[in-house]
């Protein structure tokens, strides 16, 4: 194999790893926003960099922990309860 191809499969199967990793922390971490507005909404996690779509009024999504706080500051997001 050259080295181009090990490069490509390095990064493919570091690229697996951080998908399982970021998968199995979000499962553990995270609260529900609602999204409350007309039309969609989509957002970015300031701490994750992680999109987060609510396509229509009444929309749940997970929201990893450290995301939650930038958040709280959109307009027509609530935070739903235990």
């Amino acid at each position: 194999m050259c080295c181009g191809k090990k490069r490509a499969l390095l990064a493919s199967q570091t690229t697996g790893m951080a998908q399982r990793s970021n998968a199995e922390t979000m499962e553990t971490d995270v609260l529900a926003f609602r999204y409350t507005g007309n039309t969609a909404l989509t957002t970015v996690g300031s701490a994750t960099g992680r999109v987060y779509r609510f396509p229509v009024k009444g929309a749940v999504q997970l929201v990893h922990s450290t995301d939650a706080v930038s958040l709280y500051e959109v307009p027509n997001l609530v935070l739903i309860a235990d």
